[in-house]
C-alpha cells in the first residue's frame, strides 16, 4: 500500500514538472504583465477558487488552504493530504481596432499537508508566484512609405517554494506562518528598428534574477452556534526588505540582413548590480458561516502596491482592492447516494488592480462554479471548477482581456501512519 502511495506521488510530481515547463512556453501575451511583478497568480487551493477566492475564514482537512496558513490545523493527525492542480484557459485580448485569442495550460500548485503533533501541522509547497509575457508593437512614420518599428516585449516568472505551520492555540483558535522562497528571473527588451539602412537600429536589454524570503501571517477563530459556525479570519504580509535582485542592462546597435541580426556596436553597459525590491504588504480578512452541508463566506483584501519599487524605479501603481463573496453545499456528506456527496461550488470576486493608465485604474472581475467528486471508500477527491473572467476596459484606447478557465485538481488523502492489527 505504501509503494503504490509513493508511486502516485512520483507521478504527481512528473505531472507538475511536465505542465510547469508546458506553461513556462506557452502563455499567451498580456501587455497588462509589463508593470509591477507581472500577471500574479492567485496562490489559493482549487477549492478556494471555486468558492469565488473565498479562503480567509476557510479551513477544512480535505484541502490546503495556503491563502490562510492557520487553516492547515484542520488537518486529519494520521493522514496526510497531497493537493496538485493544472487550468487550461482560453484569452481573447481585445483593444479598439484589434483582437488576440488563444490558449494555454498552465501549472497552478502543488502541496503537501501533514500533522507533526496533535496541535502542529505543516505544509511544504511549490506555486507559481507571477509571470510576464508581453509583445507590443507601435510605428510612427519615417516618411512618406515607411514607419519606425518599436517593439516591446517581456517574458519570465517568479515561483515560490513554501514551508507553513500551523498551531492551535486554545479550542477553534489557531495561527499559522508559511515562509517562502522566492526565485525566478524577468528579461524586458525595447527596440527601435528604422526602414532605412542608412540608420542603425537600437535595442536595449533589461535582465533581472529574483531571489528572496517572503513571510505571510494569518489566524482563524470558529465560534460554535447550535450545529453550525461563525468562522473569523485574519491574514498579513509585511513588506519585509528580504527580496533582491541582481539586474544588468545593456544597449547596443544593429542591423537587420536578409540572413542575421549583426551586432554593430555595444553602446553601454551596465554591469550587474543587486538591487532591493520593495514588494507591498497586504492585509485582509474574512467572515463565514459553515456547518456539515453549507458554508458560506465574505473576503476582503488590501494591497499597497503604490510603495512597490525595484531599486530607485517604480511603475507608479495604485494601492489594490479585493472583495470576494461564495460558498458550497454537500446535500448529504454521509448518505448513501453518490451524487449526494458531491460539493458544489459557486462565487464572484471583483478587484480594482494595482495598475493605473490612462487616468483609470483597472479593475478585474470572475465568477466561479465548480464540483468536487469523493471517490469510493476514501478521502480523496477530483475536483473540476470553471471561471469566467474580464479584465480591462475598452474605454480610453486600453485593452480588455476576457477569458474562460478550467481547472483541474486532485486531492489525494491517505492514512499513511495508521498501523494495521492483525488479529
Amino acid at each position: 500500500m505504501l509503494k503504490n502511495k509513493i508511486k502516485i506521488s512520483f507521478m504527481l510530481v512528473l505531472v507538475t514538472m511536465f505542465v510547469t515547463q508546458l506553461s513556462a512556453q506557452n502563455q499567451l501575451s498580456s501587455p497588462y504583465s509589463r508593470f509591477g511583478m507581472g500577471e500574479m497568480a492567485k496562490r489559493m487551493s482549487s477549492t478556494n477558487i471555486a468558492m469565488g477566492d473565498v479562503a480567509y475564514a476557510y479551513q477544512s482537512p480535505l484541502a490546503v488552504n495556503v491563502a490562510n496558513p492557520a487553516s492547515y490545523i484542520a488537518f486529519d493527525s494520521l493522514s496526510c493530504l497531497i493537493d496538485a492542480a493544472f487550468s487550461f484557459k482560453y484569452h481573447i485580448l481585445q483593444e479598439t481596432a484589434n483582437k488576440q485569442n488563444g490558449s494555454t495550460i498552465s501549472f497552478n500548485y502543488l502541496s503537501l499537508g501533514f500533522s507533526v503533533l496533535r496541535n502542529w501541522k505543516t505544509v511544504l509547497g511549490f506555486q507559481p508566484y507571477s509571470f510576464i509575457n508581453y509583445t507590443i508593437n507601435q510605428y510612427t512614420p519615417f516618411d512618406d512609405t515607411s514607419d519606425i518599428h518599436y517593439a516591446y516585449n517581456g517574458t519570465g516568472g517568479v515561483y515560490e517554494f513554501y514551508w507553513g505551520n500551523a498551531f492551535r492555540l486554545f479550542k477553534n483558535f489557531s495561527i499559522g506562518l508559511n515562509m517562502s522562497y522566492l526565485f525566478g528571473n524577468y528579461n524586458k527588451l525595447q527596440i527601435v528598428e528604422f526602414p532605412d539602412d542608412n540608420f542603425l537600429n537600437f535595442k536595449r536589454d533589461n535582465e533581472l534574477q529574483i531571489n528572496g524570503a517572503l513571510f505571510s501571517f494569518g489566524t482563524q477563530y470558529f465560534i460554535p452556534i447550535k450545529k453550525s459556525f461563525i468562522g473569523l479570519g485574519l491574514v498579513y504580509t509585511p513588506s519585509i526588505p528580504t527580496v533582491y535582485g541582481n539586474k544588468s542592462t545593456y544597449l547596443l546597435s544593429y542591423q537587420n540582413t536578409a540572413l542575421e541580426e549583426v551586432i554593430v556596436d555595444s553602446l553601454y553597459w551596465e554591469g550587474t548590480n543587486k538591487v532591493k525590491i520593495t514588494l507591498p504588504q497586504t492585509a485582509g480578512g474574512g467572515i463565514s458561516w459553515s456547518n456539515e452541508k453549507y458554508f458560506l463566506g465574505f473576503d476582503f483584501t488590501w494591497s499597497d502596491w503604490s510603495r512597490y519599487s525595484i531599486g530607485e524605479a517604480n511603475d507608479s501603481l495604485k494601492d489594490s482592492y479585493k472583495f470576494a463573496v461564495g460558498g458550497s453545499i454537500t446535500p448529504n456528506p454521509s448518505g448513501s447516494k453518490y451524487v449526494s456527496k458531491i460539493t458544489f461550488s459557486a462565487g464572484y470576486y471583483y478587484e480594482l488592480t494595482s495598475l493605473y493608465l490612462k487616468e483609470k485604474q483597472i479593475d478585474k472581475f470572475g465568477i466561479n462554479f465548480g464540483f468536487s467528486f469523493p471517490m469510493k471508500k476514501s478521502k480523496t477527491r477530483f475536483n473540476v471548477h470553471f471561471e469566467y473572467g474580464q479584465w480591462g476596459t475598452l474605454k480610453n484606447n486600453l485593452l480588455q482581456e476576457r477569458y474562460f478557465l478550467a481547472s483541474f485538481n486532485l486531492k489525494l488523502h491517505e492514512k499513511w501512519y495508521q498501523r494495521r492489527i492483525l488479529d
